[in-house]
């Protein structure tokens, strides 16, 4: 998609890769708070002590904890690249780009 950054802003209908990138963040964005709620909960019962208290817990935190800010940065890397695509695509484009663009993303056009 390299092409984002190729194509002339100013036209006069909505960029369709503008508005798929818009909707793709919004995702991530929700898919990254779920993630960062679902994975912090356990680490701190078990951290804290409050739910599970035994050496193989301790061995399981010190597995969980590292796992979970992978999982978390993973998504936050996803989150930074789709916002420096959508910074780098014009809002608008030529119904000629327009078209194409609907072509390449396949009935993804932002909805």
């Amino acid at each position: 998609m390299a092409e984002a950054s190729d194509t002339a802003g100013g036209g006069s209908v909505p960029h369709p890769l503008h508005a798929y990138l818009t909707t793709l963040l919004k995702r991530v964005g929700t898919i990254q708070t779920r993630l960062q709620n679902k994975q912090q909960k356990p680490a701190t019962a078990i951290s804290d002590g409050t739910a599970w208290v035994s050496t193989a817990a301790t061995l399981w935190a010190g597995e969980f904890t590292p796992r979970s800010t992978t999982y978390i940065t993973g998504v936050g890397s996803l989150d930074d690249d789709l916002q420096d695509l959508l910074r780098r695509t014009p809002a608008t484009c030529t119904e000629d780009e327009a078209t194409r663009w609907r072509a390449k993303l396949g009935g993804h056009h932002g909805a």
